[in-house]
């Protein structure tokens, strides 16, 4: 059995069709890229499977139970949480009120601490800025700030948008760096929108292409960056 599943999705905004009949698995602790040229339908992928989008039509699975219709807290307590694109910090709010945003909605009280402390040990900057505005963050740190509050869910599962957009290339290394730690330590089952095959192929796992809102290319990121067959998903090739 595959840790999430998808099948037959089909996501809509009035008349435009963002999803088009998609369906993938992802094992436990697998690490997966998904990528593609803009209006692919990546992020509305990521945002389904998450509850914030509704599908016109699929089913959504997670260890076997059902997560389609449950809304984003529903799904959130079954353990996946999502990184979205452009962090979404509470700029307002400190750094760890932020982090405890996170755990607002957990049972298990007693492992809030040990998790905070966790994040805390795979950014240190967070530590030292704890009680500082999250606002007042680089872009960097704020990414540092939207994985660890993800972390505070305690999430099983964890899809993550776009973590390298708008960032040098040295705090995306530092970034990928903490988020592959953090993924070990947690057992967690990433999925990942990164338009950088490059990038996902020096981070290492396997890698989906979309163009207009289907899966056209499954394989090794490493293979689809020697191959250059992004460049093919994004103009239209065979994949």
């Amino acid at each position: 059995m595959s840790k999430l599943g998808v099948f037959d999705l089909a996501v809509r905004y009035g008349k435009l069709t963002a999803i088009s009949d998609l369906s993938l698995s992802v094992a436990e602790g697998e690490r997966v890229f998904i990528s593609g040229p803009n209006g692919a339908g990546k992020s509305s992928l990521l945002s389904a499977i998450a509850g914030a989008v509704r599908a016109a039509h699929g089913r959504i699975e997670m260890d076997g139970e059902i997560l389609s219709g449950l809304g984003v807290e529903g799904i959130a307590r079954r353990g996946l949480s999502m990184v979205p694109e452009g962090r979404r910090i509470f700029a307002g709010l400190t750094v760890q009120e932020n982090l405890m945003v996170g755990a607002g909605m957990r049972r298990d009280r007693s492992a809030i601490g040990d998790d905070l402390e966790t994040v805390f040990a795979a950014f240190p900057i967070l530590r030292e800025r704890a009680r500082s505005s999250a606002g007042a963050l680089s872009g960097g740190q704020q990414q540092m700030l939207a994985i660890g509050r993800a972390i505070m869910t305690n999430p099983k599962v964890m899809l993550v948008d776009e973590p390298s957009l708008g960032l040098a290339p040295k705090v995306v290394d530092e970034v990928y760096d903490r988020l592959c730690q953090l993924q070990e330590l947690r057992g967690l089952t990433l999925v990942i929108v990164e338009q950088s095959s490059a990038r996902a192929a020096r981070v290492g796992g396997r890698m989906l292409l979309m163009r207009a809102g289907r899966i056209v290319g499954d394989g090794d990121a490493a293979d689809f960056a020697a191959r250059d067959l992004l460049t093919e998903a994004y103009f239209g090739g065979a994949a």
